[in-house]
């Protein structure tokens, strides 16, 4: 064969071969929209979603975040939900598809992690495991919460650092993004040690991992310095705190059974990851691969350190999970992957069984009639009322209390709902007189049955709205509902009241 000929056919080959990558390429991304699309049709269900949904509706109201609404989180959730009511309204489809957006994104900077280290194949196989994991409903990927927001930046700032191997601008907007991701969710600053560990092992000198590690650090605090002058500003500082990090000792009080060896196995993928790591270090072998080994281990702890347990909390470990799983059997010999596998993945697995219960068989059941629910509204077999009830039996009362306020004319208007259906304060476009937007808070913060009446008293709400499963009552609360207020209507067991009037 001639060297024209064969340069020709190398063309032609590596011309077949793109187009082939581009086509599974853009199979990938299409399916991790259809697995996502029934989600963007699902109704005003979720309790999280609504309490974002409502603090975001009060800020854009002109409210001020923890001073006119308050929840339990730091505020970049409620900054993304505002805007994303500003631009599609308060609308199911409109949060969704920016949370789709987001998966999409996050996947394709996975792949462009992949790509880098380990080659195209094994990027387009990283790439679909993550969206696979993150768009089916066992891990609560369907829903618009912290972690599907926070694993943007995380990645990103991988990213960043990865191809641009590690230099200062680089590692400045690593830590930027591993703030941002943090004030999404406090576990998100995790990923920045991990960072950090690795830069220990990949350089040669102490002295350049020092001074790469102020640099993360500087970029890391940019965004809580700006944050904390914010609220100064607003003399919030306190209340942010609280909300944001001390308020999180109650979840970290609730440990489990065996707590001390749950505990012992949350940390053993830490250590061995850097040990290995530092193994390597020793003999001159470290690679970008002890960095998904690092951040698989610290994104794990981030979804194993609450005392509570839900499947949205392992979304965090998703990135670094597909990495591992692409890279893994590539990348390590027999004798090092059993290593691995007893002090890495073996306590991963005995937490998320132990931790997340129920977690295997029967939430691939659920996920199969998730989509046969969907399909069923489709083809008619289901009405949107008996669509609903798959979510939860309160979603039907919820939308007839919401049109019952819309018709009495309530939007823009105070209106108090003790309960969790935090949904009806966006929906309605109501004001909430009392910046508790669920019973839960109130029994949870220190003083917040006074401030409740207080609130209800300085401001008096036109109605009263109480669903048949609220979160306790206090007797105060009742007083002034009897004292002031008339029950006007009873849906599906939703009590209504109505303000008195003075005359």
């Amino acid at each position: 064969m001639s060297k024209q000929s064969l340069r020709s056919s190398s063309f032609d080959y590596l011309r077949t071969a793109g187009l082939k990558h581009f086509w599974i390429f853009a199979v990938i991304l299409i399916s991790i929209f259809v697995l996502r699309l029934p989600s963007l049709f699902e109704p005003f269900w979720y309790g999280d979603e609504g309490i974002f949904a409502a603090v975001a509706r009060n800020l854009n109201f002109g409210g001020t975040l923890y001073l006119t609404a308050w929840d339990n989180k730091p505020p970049m959730i409620y900054l993304t939900y505002a805007g994303i009511f500003k631009a599609f309204g308060v609308s199911m489809f409109g949060l969704r598809l920016v949370a789709l957006v987001v998966v999409l994104i996050t996947a394709t900077i996975i792949y462009e992690i992949a790509q880098k280290v380990m080659g195209i194949k094994r990027a387009l196989w990283a790439m679909a495991i993550f969206g696979a994991l993150t768009s089916l409903r066992m891990i609560e990927g369907n829903l618009a919460l912290t972690e599907i927001f926070m694993i943007l930046p995380i990645s990103l700032a991988m990213f960043i650092a990865i191809w641009r191997k590690f230099d200062y601008l680089s590692i400045f907007g690593a830590g930027f993004l591993f703030a941002i991701a943090s004030l999404y969710k406090q576990v998100g600053a995790l990923e920045a040690v991990a960072l950090g560990l690795f830069l220990f092992l990949y350089l040669k000198s102490f002295r350049g991992f020092f001074k790469k590690g102020f640099v993360l650090a500087v970029g890391f605090a940019i965004p809580y310095i700006i944050t904390i002058a914010y609220f100064a500003s607003k003399n919030l500082v306190s209340d942010f705190i609280f909300a944001a990090y001390t308020y999180y000792r109650i979840y970290l009080s609730e440990s489990p059974r065996y707590a001390l060896l749950i505990n012992a196995a949350k940390v053993m993928p830490i250590a061995c990851a850097f040990f290995y790591g530092f193994w390597k270090k020793i003999r001159g072998e470290t690679r970008v691969f002890h960095l998904f080994l690092l951040w698989g281990a610290f994104s794990f702890l981030g979804s194993f350190f609450s005392g509570r347990t839900y499947g949205h909390y392992l979304i965090q470990a998703t990135p670094a999970l597909s990495l591992l799983f692409a890279s893994l059997v590539k990348t390590t010999k027999i004798k090092t992957a059993g290593i691995i596998l007893a002090g890495y993945i073996l306590p991963i697995i005995f937490l998320t069984v132990t931790l997340f219960a129920g977690f295997g068989l029967s939430h691939l059941v659920a996920q199969a009639s998730y989509y046969k629910n969907f399909l069923d509204l489709l083809s008619g077999v289901k009405k949107v009322s008996g669509y609903n009830n798959y979510f939860d039996s309160n979603v039907n009362s919820i939308m007839a209390t919401r049109d019952f306020l819309k018709a009495k004319g309530a939007g823009g208007k105070s209106v108090y709902i003790w309960g969790d259906w935090a949904w009806i304060y966006a929906t309605s476009d109501l004001k909430n007189p009392s910046r508790y937007v669920t019973s839960f808070h109130v029994f949870g913060v220190p003083g917040g049955k006074e401030e409740v009446i207080k609130s209800l008293s300085k401001s008096p709400p036109i109605y009263i709205v109480k669903p048949p499963s609220s979160i306790g009552n206090f007797p105060e609360f009742e007083k002034v509902v009897g004292e002031s207020y008339t029950p006007i209507i009873r849906i599906d067991g939703v009590q209504i009241f109505e303000r008195r009037s003075l005359e």
